[in-house]
């Protein structure tokens, strides 16, 4: 028997810390002062900004941007692990092939734009999820001093201001989402606060292991084993357009995420489901690490928080 559920998933903002769908290697939170300004050096400096994680300034910290956008492909629960890409165990939430795109912004709530979906009744032990590696950022930030972006502009305000995408290696490349943007390109512009527009700026994640696209791609997707996360363990891959391994940075064009769950979910005639997003921290605000300049570079997407409960 089929149990049919109607408008019942919500997202809800800044509730849970959960599962990550990647990881980065740099965590810290940005350091505000109290008038809300973002605490910049005065002058040139490598390492601009403070990281309150490491207690030290650093050219990068990480925000939580104004608008977050993710485009969902799939979302289902399955009695078998999805790791190896077969999914046919799985019952969706969503399954689209054109993508389900949605706008987190900072500080609401509001529905995803998804239909009807029904999943059986039974005992899941696993949850999958495949998105875009494509996500866009939309973010302003007002400074303590003045910074430096792209076309010289200059100013203690800063806005998303170019499309991109870039590359979460930084490297210039044709991707499934067309070429992404030189090491280096400026994707920020800064000025006066009332000429601020922010636009979505994006960024194509081409790379699970190494940090260089030349780095060796590992097999299934440049499969990750990302373990522990707060709902289970994460196995993350890289996959083609086409629902198949990627094997280069070149074809890259989603991301497989099967988390086996610590607590399996039991889904019955009368159960709900609710989807918990958080996009604190999922911003990386990138500095130049030029001693001789003050430069900001570009909006960089880290992953939000998901997860999915069931309730009866």
């Amino acid at each position: 028997m089929k149990t049919l559920h109607l408008n019942k998933l919500f997202i809800l903002l800044g509730l849970f810390l959960i599962s990550t769908v990647f990881t980065t290697s740099a965590d810290a939170s940005c350091r505000y002062t109290d008038a809300g300004l973002l605490d910049v050096v005065s002058g040139n400096s490598d390492a601009p900004v403070y990281e309150t994680a490491y207690s030290q300034r650093s050219d990068q910290c990480s925000d939580t941007p104004d608008e977050y956008e993710i485009t969902f492909y799939k979302l289902g629960l399955c009695t078998a692990s999805t790791a190896a890409n077969d999914l046919s165990s799985c019952q969706y939430v969503v399954n689209n092939s054109a993508g389900v795109t949605h706008v987190i912004k900072k500080g609401t709530s509001g529905a995803m734009a998804i239909p009807e979906f029904s999943i059986d009744n039974g005992t899941y032990t696993h949850m999958v999820v495949l998105i875009s590696n494509k996500l866009g950022i939309k973010h302003s930030f007002t400074a303590t001093n003045s910074v430096t972006g792209e076309t010289s502009s200059a100013g203690t305000s800063c806005w998303t201001s170019v499309a991109g995408p870039s590359a979460y290696t930084n490297e210039q490349f044709t991707s499934p989402h067309g070429a992404t943007t030189a090491d280096g390109a400026q994707l920020i512009k800064c000025g006066a606060a009332s000429a601020s527009a922010p636009v979505f700026s994006y960024e194509v994640i081409n790379k699970l292991t190494g940090e260089e696209c030349s780095d060796s791609w590992a097999a299934n997707g440049d499969y990750s084993d990302f373990g522990t996360v707060g709902n289970g363990t994460a196995e993350v891959s890289l996959m083609k357009s086409t629902d198949v391994f990627a094997s280069a940075c070149t074809d890259a064009a989603k991301i497989l995420w099967t988390t086996t769950l610590t607590s399996p979910y039991i889904v019955t005639a009368d159960s709900t489901f609710k989807l918990n997003m958080r996009t604190t921290d999922s911003v990386s605000v990138d500095f130049s690490n030029d001693e001789n300049d003050n430069n900001i570079i570009k909006m960089g997407a880290d992953p939000i928080q998901l997860y999915l409960t069931v309730t009866e």
